[in-house]
């Protein structure tokens, strides 16, 4: 009788792994948003030293500038002030949590705001994922404090 038990489930097991094998293959974009899978090679993410401060100062329509302090943690976290020079009461800060995308080359606050991680700088992007260019491009760079 054990020898029959055995045999039975060992055949439902055997079918329930086939049941469920569907052959379909998995939708790369949603393994890469969820963190499953990583991308082959170097990447910002698993090769560049990203975590720390990062600074500018921005430029601003309205004032002398936005001296920027962004500081990416190793957890995903990050905390991030701003201070809008010549402005009173012109100083704001916030902490959050930041995603890379499936690339591993850049990264999106939880605020919105998307950076391409590059060595000790990050590059600004637009609200189209385009990195910031033209005359003022080098404004748009944050740089890694030592």
């Amino acid at each position: 009788m054990k020898s029959v038990s055995k045999c039975t489930l060992l055949l439902l097991t055997a079918s329930m792994l086939t049941a469920c094998n569907t052959n379909e293959p998995f939708n790369q974009v949603e393994l890469h948003q969820i963190g499953l899978l990583q991308p082959i090679g170097d990447t910002s993410r698993n090769s560049l030293n990203w975590a720390g401060t990062y600074e500018a100062t921005l430029p601003c329509a309205s004032c002398a500038g936005i001296k920027t302090l962004l500081t990416l943690n190793s957890d995903g976290s990050y905390q991030q002030s701003r201070v809008y020079q010549s402005e009173e009461d012109g100083k704001f800060t916030e902490k959050g949590t930041f995603k890379w995308d499936g690339s591993g080359s850049y990264i999106t606050l939880s605020n919105g705001d998307s950076y391409k991680v590059g060595e000790n700088q990050l590059f600004m992007r637009d609200l189209n994922g385009n990195r910031l260019t033209g005359q003022l491009e080098n404004h748009y760079r944050l740089i890694k404090n030592n």
